[in-house]
């Protein structure tokens, strides 16, 4: 996720910084979108009949991938619409380390509480 999703995430929120061509800062930002949400939908599909990303217990990974899932919260697909990913965050989202990291942020969980979403 370090080394794929988050750098993907950072050209998405900062196109500008990737082209010298002003106007074409949308269309970079619409194609990363895009190809985030096929990172997501993979995640999706590895998240199928587990609890955690990675083994039987809760991991750093849980909790970065929750943190960019919480990037991606805008977009036409986010996260939570995902049929495994919108579970699994809903249930990180109750932890209260992460509960108390959010507050400390200042960062709403309200969008986890009424479950995963449907589009």
């Amino acid at each position: 996720m370090n080394a794929s999703l988050q750098p993907e995430l950072m050209l998405y929120f900062y196109p500008a910084q990737h082209t010298t061509a002003q106007n074409s800062t949308a269309a970079i930002a619409e194609a990363q979108e895009n190809r985030i949400t096929e990172m997501f939908s993979l995640l999706n599909t590895e998240l199928e009949g587990k609890t955690f990303l990675v083994g039987e217990h809760i991991t750093v990974c849980d909790y970065y991938l929750f943190m960019l899932s919480h990037w991606a919260g805008d977009f036409k697909k986010p996260p939570l619409t995902f049929s495994n990913l919108g579970p699994y965050l809903c249930q990180l989202a109750k932890r209260q380390s992460l509960i108390n990291v959010c507050k400390a942020e200042g960062t709403s969980l309200e969008m986890y509480q009424s479950g995963p979403q449907k589009t």
